[in-house]
């Protein structure tokens, strides 16, 4: 089933219209609070962005790419949306440890 055009222009727009006021605010915290658990997340964000627009990216040209080619591009989104998900998973581990003093 193939996607009108403006879809996928609509898909980029709404994507960074919501992820860059969002590693703005974490970038803000990791600032405020000098933590590291901040960096994580940011990894996670720009990691997570990255895959989501090459997705996109590969919604707009399935028609003209190899199966191949198309295949290979989703298990490489597939490694760095699991890296990106390890990066926020060590930001919420390093962020709920208390300091016991």
């Amino acid at each position: 089933m193939l996607m009108e055009e403006e879809v996928t222009v609509l898909l980029r727009v709404g994507l960074l219209i919501v992820m860059i006021p969002v590693v703005v605010l974490v970038i803000g915290l990791m600032i405020k609070f000098k933590k590291h658990g901040f960096g994580w997340f940011l990894s996670h964000l720009i990691l997570f962005t990255f895959g989501a627009l090459t997705w996109i990216r590969i919604l707009e040209t399935r028609a003209f790419a190899s199966s191949i080619n198309n295949s290979v591009t989703i298990a490489v989104i597939g490694v760095i949306w699991a890296i990106s998900m390890a990066c926020f998973v060590k930001g919420l581990l390093s962020l709920s440890y208390l300091k016991k003093g």
